[in-house]
């Protein structure tokens, strides 16, 4: 029996030593969760504060760019534009509306420069008083389909002098 009791004491004794391994294993895991909790945190706030400072520093079309709601109120704020000019080439030339659309975008997409850009310059130029002479209104609606292009081309030039007509 002297041996049992020798060989229990021995067994208990290696289950204190893992027991007290696995306790500072223990204490050293909580040492590290609680570092790197630490890290999320100020990783968390430095992440919030960039955020915060990129925000501050944006421009208007930085934050048109990154928002979807911002790029859907500047669609919607160009869209009169757009309907505007549509309306006088319609007017000026006797066109059909997807014809005066198609060529807004044709003219748009050629010179580089925004539908609603170029809508603007047209609705400007047909705003501003009309010159001495006119030419009839007969005549509008018998101009070429690429006529109205030049004038586009030609109206633009309110917005950059790189789009004004050579012709």
């Amino acid at each position: 029996m002297d041996g049992q009791v020798h060989d229990l004491y021995a067994r208990a004794r290696a289950a204190r030593r893992q027991a007290q391994h696995l306790a500072r294993e223990l204490t050293e895991s909580r040492r590290r969760t609680r570092e790197n909790l630490r890290r999320i945190q100020n990783a968390r706030s430095e992440t919030a504060r960039l955020q915060a400072r990129r925000q501050e520093s944006c421009t208007d079309q930085d934050q048109l760019r990154y928002s979807a709601y911002a790029r859907l109120e500047a669609r919607l704020a160009s869209m009169p534009v757009i309907e505007q000019a549509k309306g006088i080439l319609m007017a000026q030339y006797g066109w059909p509306e997807d014809l005066a659309f198609q060529t807004l975008r044709r003219v748009s997409q050629r010179e580089n420069i925004k539908v609603r850009d170029l809508a603007a310059c047209v609705v400007a130029r047909a705003v501003r008083p009309a010159p001495a002479q006119r030419r009839p209104a007969g005549a509008a609606s018998t101009a070429p389909q690429g006529a109205g292009e030049s004038v586009l081309r030609a109206g633009s030039g309110g917005v950059k002098s790189r789009y004004r007509a050579s012709a």
